[in-house]
């Protein structure tokens, strides 16, 4: 249960989504509005737009997803708010935020066979006595909330997941909700020279079954970025990497991930394809220091 839902790092979710990791992160390059996608095939097609608010109310970001795993839901409608704490001032920036998702589940498995089996939401099969036992889909409510701090080149955040723990039980007699999750991310920005940025960051996602880390280290320079990482699960492990080109107002690229061990799947390499782009950008002048360095990375 640790990848349904709003964070499904095995599908590659990462900083290149920064609203997805905490809420506190949304709008992360403080543009005005700003469109991230991602496609991967078979998978998940996911489309968000975040920004920032005018009056310095804050940021926001409003995402839809479709998602083809049993591991999550199949439709997602996320809306994701966050802001800087009006006390931070410029070598401490506090800010926070909470996401509240929308989402709709059906069963993965068409039909019913004489066991009465189906495909649950964390890719297990379940099975009831009759098939009016059954929920074929259901609709819930997902709630996280964050924080972040970050200092001249060193950022760090922790949110909560799944807070709302409702029931995603297939079956009409039983109660299952997703387990909260702790979510801590912590990296930090190395400037050589004009031309180059190096980005390690560390994330790091636990609850009462399970835990998820991933160590990456990103390069960026005026037209590309490459990046790599590691994570490991309890049962699986793989190896990922990244390449991006920058051509004006839009950041595009190809991401790559290849199982190391996986008991549930076949060991494959899978590619998605990332398209970001800022509609209407904020001038550096008003942006704080944080934004300045994300906007290198996604």
């Amino acid at each position: 249960m640790l990848f349904g839902q709003n964070l499904e790092f095995l599908n590659g979710k990462d900083f290149k989504q920064p609203g997805k990791l905490n809420p506190a992160y949304t709008g992360a390059q403080e543009d005005l509005i700003r469109i991230i996608s991602d496609v991967d095939y078979g998978k998940s097609l996911q489309l968000m737009v975040e920004g920032r608010l005018p009056l310095k109310l804050g940021n926001y970001m409003v995402g839809i997803e479709r998602t083809y795993t049993p591991d999550a839901s199949n439709n997602m409608v996320n809306i994701t708010y966050g802001r800087k704490h009006k006390g931070s001032n410029k070598n401490i920036n506090w800010r926070y935020g909470g996401t509240l998702q929308l989402n709709q589940r059906s069963i993965t498995i068409p039909g019913y066979d004489s066991g009465y089996k189906f495909q649950d939401m964390n890719g297990q099969i379940g099975a009831a006595k009759n098939v009016d036992d059954f929920r074929s889909s259901f609709d819930f409510m997902d709630l996280d909330l964050g924080v972040s701090v970050n200092s001249k080149n060193i950022f760090a955040g922790v949110a909560l997941q799944h807070i709302l723990g409702q029931n995603v039980s297939f079956v009409k007699s039983q109660s299952r909700s997703i387990p909260i999750a702790a979510n801590f991310s912590v990296g930090g920005f190395l400037n050589i020279g004009s031309k180059l940025t190096v980005f390690p960051n560390v994330l790091m996602v636990v609850n009462q079954n399970e835990s998820f880390r991933k160590a990456s280290m990103d390069f960026a320079t005026d037209k590309f970025n490459i990046s790599g990482s590691y994570s490991k699960t309890n049962q699986a492990e793989s190896i990922n990497a990244a390449v991006g080109f920058k051509l004006k107002k839009v950041f595009t690229g190809l991401k790559y991930s290849h199982p190391v061990s996986d008991p549930t799947s076949a060991i494959l390499p899978r590619f998605s394809l990332f398209l970001n782009s800022t509609v209407f950008k904020s001038r550096d002048l008003f942006k704080s220091d944080f934004a300045k360095q994300m906007k290198k990375f996604y």
